[in-house]
């Protein structure tokens, strides 16, 4: 048998005795801030015990975390990045990203750089939020309903329209610009939440959320400074430069004139050619919001016949 010197063997003791100790220390430091900092450890990736105990930091968050600061230029130095990086102890979904990076650690086919899937989601962590970029097509939201030139005064406030999803698939329309056509006095609007749009349904984006001033509307989104001309006007929903949909009406074209109501698409044209004035109608008598103006936001929209 090798015999090693007395020196060698406290030396090696001393290691894995402050391995050890550190393990516990780390521990016990970061158990009270732990359900705060990340309270979706679930029973299933042996976080959660069945008597309600929390583990707190297992041996494959450690390796994650110290792989991490292998890679970085946090140490003694620089105060370990002021402790930010304390973060990369918890990977809760076990993909390699801990929870400070990756945007969803609730799922692990979701972390920086992950392959987009067709589902709703942002994958691979994008810096603006975008979901399903590159897979998004002309047609997978189209646009529905129209008021834009309200009974109440100013009209410019109460401006609101619908989209409808007729995917099987939630479309998730942050990042998104609202906006007409192009020129000196362009009109863009930036989506910056998510609003999700559920397969088969609608979702309506109006000018505010206020009540008071969108005639009683449920909105699903507020955009604020896009203006809709009251006789004519571009309505373009734009995704990661592309067109996905595109409304241009004009009254002196062959639109209906929607005063005091919505523009209203047939649901018989919903997979035809939502930009011809054919496939379109005011919303009729009967169909009021609470302001009195003739529309149908957010629910099935009227029969043209």
């Amino acid at each position: 048998m090798k015999k090693i010197s007395v020196n060698v063997f406290v030396e090696k003791l001393t290691i894995y005795l402050f391995v050890w100790l550190l393990t516990i220390a780390l521990t016990s430091t970061l158990k009270a801030g732990q359900d705060e900092l990340n309270p979706y450890r679930i029973e299933g990736i042996g976080i959660r015990s069945a008597n309600g105990t929390v583990r707190i930091v297992d041996f494959r968050d450690l390796a994650i975390f110290a792989g991490y600061w292998l890679k970085t230029d946090c140490d003694a130095a620089n105060n370990w990045c002021d402790g930010a990086d304390l973060d990369h102890l918890y990977d809760a979904d076990y993909d390699g990203y801990p929870s400070d990076v990756d945007c969803d650690d609730l799922d692990p086919n979701v972390f920086p750089g992950a392959p987009e899937v067709r589902d709703g989601k942002d994958n691979n962590c994008d810096p603006n939020g975008k979901a399903d970029e590159g897979l998004i097509v002309p047609g997978d939201i189209i646009i529905t309903e129209i008021l834009y030139d309200s009974s109440q005064v100013p009209d410019a406030r109460f401006e609101w329209f619908e989209v409808f999803n007729p995917t099987d698939i939630p479309v998730n329309m942050r990042a998104w610009l609202l906006r007409d056509q192009p020129g000196s006095t362009q009109d863009i609007a930036v989506v910056n939440d998510d609003v999700i749009v559920p397969a088969g349904g609608f979702a309506v984006f109006c000018r505010t959320f206020s009540a008071n001033f969108n005639g009683g509307v449920v909105c699903d989104y507020e955009y604020g400074h896009l203006n809709l001309g009251n006789t004519t006007d571009q309505l373009i929903l734009d995704f990661d430069g592309t067109i996905v949909d595109e409304v241009w009406y004009d009254e002196e074209a062959g639109w209906p004139q929607a005063t005091s109501g919505s523009l209203n698409l047939d649901p018989n044209a919903f997979f035809l050619d939502n930009n011809d004035p054919n496939n379109w109608c005011n919303s009729p008598a009967g169909c009021e919001i609470p302001n009195g103006d003739e529309a149908t936001p957010g629910a099935p929209n009227v029969d043209c016949r």
